[in-house]
């Protein structure tokens, strides 16, 4: 038989539809799962901004904002833009892990409400940007400003506002302590959001006290519209929610003493609020101290120090003390109630009666009762070498004083009186630390004092060890998904692909 014979019978290889059908399958699924991740990366990163896609594991949640806050601005009934003047590449890549923090926080809020827009402007880009609030706001706004803006109402803070910050004395260079970006932006959200936010005060005097802006800080932070006032050159002003008078070297003459009366009557309406600050450096204030006497309060002489080490602030002097808040309407707000109050350079604060009348009284905070009050008779005694004669007990070092009246719905209606044994309680380095309350405790009563109860607070953020301090749970957590539950979940499903395709 020829070979043209041969060829022509020799059968020919059958077409294996069946190896095609699962080969343009496979295909087929590779370029969708592809077109699935592709589109998956796609969605994340146009909802990334809007959305809170990442995970914080730090014990405290550093890189979260408190439930007061998120609160807060689901009750907006108003749109809040925040505009930060930093290139957001910049902010967001920064190494620094307080600005990191700052930055996660101000994208928390955009992610928190459907009421608040997150912008970054980079004004190298953009020099001109802030031409669009020439006709609302007549100050400075430059690179690193941050402003928050609702309607024609507008607040402009500074990125280095959302820190503490503390002098190192090795390097003569400030350094970066705690946040409370949470708190500056909050408040700053409070304010503008609120068409008639309170009015605070403060009295320009010659003070033996702490600087005023320390105060001014702390009362803006909370909210509060503030401004200053010299009681010698113009009337008190009576449309103030809130007087501040920050340890007046001198006494007051009769004349401010009366209109200090005039404005806490309020033309008997009452509903005044002020905040006395004293310090052991004071002059006579024989004026002042009639005024206190009236509501049933006395600043004491000399400074209460305490004879138990255990309740010495760190680093300090005998007579700078810690006090342990009590739990009563003036703490509910304080985030962390077991951290100390720090009662430095404090004069006694003298209860002279609980009830008199329509005035009451009630200490806020008292030391233990190995506490002591040094006066200057017992200072010049032990240079002379003579042994003071130390009286232990409990004194007060904050003091509130009220007077009520009824209004014509037959409410109550309070003027209150908050005294403080020292100024210096106030201070920058005591309030901006994360180890004491004084800030936090000063805010929670000035809240309830006032009836501001919109008012929040919340403790400055450490994150010297964010990175490391770690939540055990939500990193086990984190572990069972991505180590185990996903990869799980992938070769369950292969399996039963594979499966599936070798019985067919």
């Amino acid at each position: 038989m020829s070979n043209e014979a041969n060829k022509a019978v020799k059968p020919k290889k059958k077409f294996n539809t069946k190896k095609l059908k699962y080969g343009s399958a496979a295909t087929a699924l590779t370029i969708i799962v592809i077109a699935a991740v592709v589109l998956v990366n796609v969605i994340v990163h146009l909802l990334g901004d809007r959305m809170n896609l990442t995970v914080d594991l730090t014990s405290t949640d550093a890189f979260e904002i408190s439930q007061e806050s998120v609160d807060y601005i689901n009750s907006l009934s108003e749109d809040i833009e925040i505009v930060t003047m930093v290139d957001e590449a910049m902010f967001r890549d920064t190494t620094n892990v307080y600005y990191k923090q700052a930055y996660e926080v101000i994208k928390k809020y955009e992610q928190k409400s459907d009421r608040i827009t997150v912008k970054f402007v980079d004004m190298t880009a953009d020099p001109t940007y802030a031409n669009r609030y020439s006709e609302i706001y007549k100050g400075t706004i430059s690179e690193y400003s941050i402003v928050i803006s609702c309607g024609n109402r507008i607040k402009v803070i500074s990125v280095n506002d959302l820190f503490n910050a503390e002098l190192n004395y090795q390097t003569y260079s400030y350094q970066i302590v705690s946040s409370k970006a949470e708190q500056v932006l909050t408040s700053a959200i409070m304010y503008v959001s609120d068409p008639d936010p309170m009015q605070a005060v403060i009295l320009e005097v010659e003070s033996a006290g702490v600087a005023n802006e320390y105060i001014q800080t702390l009362l803006e932070d909370d909210g509060f519209d503030v401004t200053t006032s010299n009681p010698q050159l113009e009337p008190i002003p009576t449309e103030a929610d809130l007087l501040v008078i920050n340890a007046p070297l001198n006494d007051f003459s009769e004349e401010v003493v009366d209109q200090l009366y005039a404005y806490m009557e309020n033309g008997g309406n009452y509903g005044k609020n002020i905040i006395y600050l004293a310090s052991f450096t004071q002059k006579d204030t024989t004026n002042i101290d009639a005024f206190l006497a009236e509501w049933g309060i006395e600043i004491g002489k000399g400074v209460v120090g305490d004879t138990n080490t255990n309740n010495l602030a760190t680093g300090t002097t005998f007579y700078a003390f810690k006090n342990y808040i009590e739990s009563n309407d003036y703490s509910v707000n304080v985030a962390q109630p077991d951290l100390p109050v720090v009662a430095y350079n404090a004069r006694p604060v003298n209860i002279l009666f609980e009830h008199q009348g329509n005035v009451s009284t009630v200490p806020l905070l008292t030391s233990d009762d190995t506490a002591f009050v040094l006066t200057d008779e017992m200072q010049a005694a032990a240079q002379q070498g003579e042994e003071p004669d130390i009286v232990n007990g409990a004194y007060n070092t904050i003091a509130l004083s009220n007077k009520y009246t009824f209004d014509s719905n037959n409410n109550q209606v309070l003027s209150n009186l908050l005294v403080f044994g020292a100024s210096d309680m106030l201070d920058y380095g005591l309030t901006a630390t994360t180890y004491y309350n004084n800030g936090d405790y000063f805010v929670s009563i000035v809240n309830a004092m006032t009836g501001k109860n919109a008012g929040v607070s919340i403790v400055a953020k450490d994150l010297t060890a964010a990175t490391f301090d770690t939540d055990v749970a939500k990193v086990s957590a984190s572990a069972w998904i991505f180590l185990i539950l996903i990869p799980a979940a992938v070769v369950i499903t292969g399996i039963v692909i594979w499966l599936r395709r070798r019985h067919k």
